[in-house]
């Protein structure tokens, strides 16, 4: 899977934020040249929303996770990504400018290392088309209740208004405030849920807009959990937007055996919309897609068994996807 001198348990351990933001700085350190580390926020309890931005490319995708504290893997998920593909593209480079022509015929004879050379080379050529666009840990204030419980929320009013929730703190799927993220966008269908409420009031629903507004991707991945699914339909786009969204979503589901969910579960019997997919298909008219990992009884808190299995499935579908809509 490549290289784990950041990552030396990652099948096994918890991963908190302290140690995600610390592994991340440290990437950034060892491929500098294509990695950058930076904040794009804070969260209501005062915790950095780190931005990695990997490759050299003008055009720009984003792949997000952890907007929902309870959902563990895919944030470790993509840190690993991130230094799995800065691995492989700095390899790349190395071996094909040191390697001689008769020695790379030889490589190519073996099937098995044909299949490593090419996968390399295709990530070489993915991050010098796109720079991405990773956000692994949208709501670091909810991963870490969902982890550690209601005291690792510092500030004590905020710590009171969670708790007054009355929810298992590993069940946590909101923010610091007892927000969720994911019904905070302002899209069409957002709903004002009471009299306090307010479309893209929280701090990470913010800094997540930023990066949209600034950057201008060319297409976004929300990576949530649970299903082992891709929501892809937006009832508020037209037919042609839609039958794109078809047409990726249909080649991403082949690539990693996914299932797409039916244009009538978009939302959920009861719920609403505002969630960060609606929210960037309507204002940049650009594909973006809901990917569920993980099956769909797994338990929270989520194993870290899963995360091998999800890193195998992501690495595909971040390639395929930037191949998709350039």
């Amino acid at each position: 899977m490549g290289s784990d001198i950041m990552f030396d348990d990652f099948d096994k351990s918890f991963y908190t934020y302290d140690k995600l933001v610390s592994v991340s700085k440290e990437l950034e350190k060892q491929y500098g040249d294509i990695l950058k580390c930076v904040t794009i926020g804070k969260s209501h309890d005062n915790r950095d929303i780190i931005l990695l931005k990997l490759g050299l490319g003008q055009n720009h995708m984003v792949c997000s996770a952890g907007v929902h504290g309870r959902e563990s893997i895919n944030p470790v998920v993509l840190v690993k990504i991130v230094e799995y593909y800065a691995m492989l593209y700095r390899s790349h480079e190395a071996s094909f400018k040191k390697s001689k022509s008769h020695e790379i015929s030889k490589l190519y004879k073996s099937r098995k290392k044909y299949g490593q050379i090419l996968f390399r080379r295709c990530v070489y050529e993915l991050l010098n088309t796109y720079t991405i666009l990773f956000i692994p840990l949208v709501n670091p204030d909810g991963y870490m209740i969902a982890l550690e419980g209601f005291d690792a929320i510092i500030d004590t009013y905020l710590r009171d208004v969670c708790k007054k929730e009355n929810i298992s703190y590993n069940a946590w799927k909101f923010n610091g405030r007892a927000v969720d993220i994911n019904r905070n966008f302002p899209s069409k269908l957002w709903v004002k849920k009471n009299d306090l409420d307010e479309a893209a009031s929280e701090n990470e629903t913010k800094a997540l807009i930023h990066v949209f507004n600034q950057f201008k991707p060319l297409g976004y991945i929300d990576f949530h959990s649970r299903g082992e699914s891709i929501y892809f339909y937006r009832s508020t786009m037209p037919v042609e937007y839609n039958n794109r969204q078809l047409s990726i979503a249909n080649r991403l589901a082949d690539i990693i055996d996914y299932v797409l969910m039916e244009p009538e579960e978009e939302i959920d019997i009861g719920d609403s919309g505002g969630n960060t997919v609606h929210y960037f298909s309507e204002n940049f008219n650009k594909p973006a897609f809901t990917i569920e990992t993980v099956e769909e009884d797994a338990d929270f808190p989520l194993d870290p068994d899963y995360r091998q299995k999800v890193f195998d499935e992501i690495k595909l579908i971040i390639l395929e996807f930037g191949s998709l809509i350039i």
